[in-house]
């Protein structure tokens, strides 16, 4: 049985003078959906490619649970992937579209249905592809790279097409089909949706890795410490007193002051104890999308 880990080591894809992967090297575990994030021309397809060997690298390796995908036995029960919408013959339903590759790859035809339902594709089993949505076309997809019930699943882009409610149903089958322990590897530029989505996130740019890691260990890292913003008709007392405190107190407008190195418990309490009116407190916390456009600033890859 194969782990599920997916390992990327010192690969290096170069087109003539133009490197798009440059010794990227990072890992993908089982049980949790790690986003693979980078601006265009980051070289996340070119990466996700050779994973599935469909392109050769320069240099380095991929491998899934110890072994190259073209050296699996039976690669489709290991990975399923989506590399985009789904393709299918215009005239064939969805149904028939996933019969046939349940011949193709030697899968009993029943499972069709069984990832139909998956999907949420069984009332829409019998329509012809023509007369589908690019949402219905993603679910498609994944329906498609479902049929080995892999243990690996590696979606690029997948939510694209995909309305609220469509986004919202994609979440929880990445999440509920990660908590079963199967390795679920996502790329997407919808950051927030990352930052609800994902366990663990790879941010690369220009073809080098940036970060690696949990989501909020990566966001406290290149964010620093949190910072609570303080309403009070007496800033300059309040100020004082966090500051003996041993907290940092600057100033963000008329009564307000932005303080580092406290909590907002602490600080409502520092206040209590001085007998400081308080009329607010928020705590500013950075987000994936702040911490993506600090790290990739200026390292645009190729367009």
């Amino acid at each position: 049985m194969n782990d599920g880990r997916i390992a990327v080591d010192g690969l290096v894809k170069q087109y003539g003078d133009v490197t798009a992967v440059d010794d990227l090297s990072f890992s993908v575990e089982p049980g949790r959906v790690t986003g693979f994030l980078g601006p265009n021309g980051a070289g996340k397809t070119t990466t996700l490619r050779m994973v599935l060997n469909l392109v050769t690298p320069t240099r380095g390796s991929a491998t899934i649970g110890g072994r190259r995908y073209a050296d699996l036995e039976e690669p489709t029960r290991v990975l399923g992937a989506v590399l985009e919408a789904s393709a299918a013959h215009a005239g064939r339903t969805g149904r028939n579209h996933l019969r046939a590759v349940c011949i193709a790859a030697g899968f009993p035809q029943a499972r069709a249905d069984e990832v139909l339902e998956l999907v949420g594709l069984t009332p829409a089993a019998d329509r012809t592809f023509r007369g589908y949505s690019l949402g219905m076309r993603q679910r498609l997809g994944i329906a498609t790279a479902m049929l080995g019930d892999p243990q690996v699943l590696i979606l690029d882009e997948p939510a694209n097409g995909l309305d609220p409610e469509g986004i919202h149903w994609m979440r929880e089958l990445l999440q509920r089909l990660a908590a079963q322990g199967r390795t679920v590897l996502v790329s997407s530029h919808l950051l927030s949706e990352m930052q609800t989505l994902a366990d663990d996130v790879v941010i690369v740019a220009a073809g080098r890795l940036l970060r690696q890691g949990p989501v909020e260990q990566v966001i406290t890292d290149v964010s620093g410490q949190e910072r609570v913003e303080a309403l009070s008709p007496e800033p300059d007392k309040l100020a004082d007193v966090l500051r003996r405190d041993g907290a940092a107190v600057s100033s963000s407008g008329t009564n307000a002051l932005l303080v580092t190195g406290a909590s907002a418990a602490a600080v409502g309490d520092a206040a209590l104890r001085a007998g400081i009116a308080l009329h607010g407190l928020r705590t500013q916390q950075a987000d994936l999308e702040k911490v993506f456009l600090e790290l990739t600033a200026g390292k645009a890859g190729i367009r």
